[in-house]
């Protein structure tokens, strides 16, 4: 489903971040809903998220860039909103001066779609797991950072290199996950903190939890006898080069995720997944013409 004009950034007036977030909220509050959030996302990490959620027999929610902390079963409109400053829905390109992500996602804990961390927590006692991505760690670590300490004793932090993107208060409840991984769990970068997540409820998460210690204990020891894997050194080619490839694959196969599989592995080609998601929706769309 595409949003209007009326449902992206590319719709409000420039102006200080606290004035872009006053716009938005206000905007997308008015919105009419669609369907449950669930439905509206996609991708494999966002899959694999649903997966964990599922097993677990808990409580999913999405964290937002555009509407904050949501629940997966709540109705929400058809929007477009990103942080990445390079895509064509970023509302860093409404704000004058600074952004601050962390101040973003506050603001969007004030709106209709969203709910508190303390919501999140609940009245219950069990294990509460987050996958972050640097960017989205970024994004929630004030508003988390401040929740009742209760509930950080039971959080549990899914993702890498999170430590300088998060407050020291939330360090103790990154999950001890490395890229030995890829070695029982293969997948991308991108998707790196739901697959731990997921490996956590199969492996982990199946007892009830004695702490966080006897539980990232139980991490480190499903890793201990796996090796890093092999780094592969691909050449990086221009955006022409791989142009070409994909306009060659589109005439036997469709589908980004296994298309960039293929260059990698195949082309050996070295290609950042926003990169590609990008000159696929390029040649996919000369195609058409």
């Amino acid at each position: 489903m595409k949003p209007t004009r009326a449902a992206t950034p590319s719709s409000l007036s420039r102006g200080h971040q606290p004035i872009v977030a006053t716009q938005w909220i206000t905007k997308v509050d008015r919105l009419p809903r669609w369907g449950a959030a669930e439905t509206f996302y996609a991708g494999r990490a966002f899959g694999l998220a649903k997966e964990a959620a599922n097993l677990s027999a808990a409580r999913f929610y999405i964290l937002s860039a555009g509407l904050g902390i949501v629940p997966a079963s709540r109705p929400i409109p058809v929007y477009g909103l990103t942080i990445s400053p390079r895509h064509e829905q970023s509302v860093l390109r409404k704000i004058v001066g600074d952004f601050d992500p962390a101040e973003w996602f506050s603001s969007l804990l004030t709106g209709v779609h969203s709910d508190e961390w303390s919501d999140v927590a609940g009245g219950n006692s069990g294990r509460i797991l987050t996958a972050l991505s640097r960017p989205y760690a970024e994004m929630v670590a004030a508003s988390l950072s401040n929740a009742p300490r209760r509930m950080l004793e039971r959080l549990r932090i899914f993702g890498t290199s999170l430590e300088a993107a998060l407050p020291v208060n939330l360090h103790a409840a990154i999950a001890p996950y490395d890229e030995r991984l890829n070695a029982i769990f293969p997948g991308t970068r991108t998707d790196f903190a739901q697959r731990a997540m997921l490996h956590f409820v199969k492996s982990v998460a199946t007892k009830p939890s004695k702490g966080r210690d006897d539980d990232f204990a139980a991490v480190r020891s499903s890793l201990k006898n796996l090796k890093l894997p092999r780094l592969v050194q691909r050449p990086r080619v221009t955006d022409e080069e791989i142009l070409a490839v994909i306009k060659r694959r589109l005439r036997m196969q469709t589908g980004a995720a296994r298309m960039l599989a293929a260059l990698r592995h195949e082309d050996g080609v070295a290609c950042e997944q926003s990169r590609f998601a990008r000159l696929y929706r390029i040649a996919a769309a000369k195609k058409e013409m």
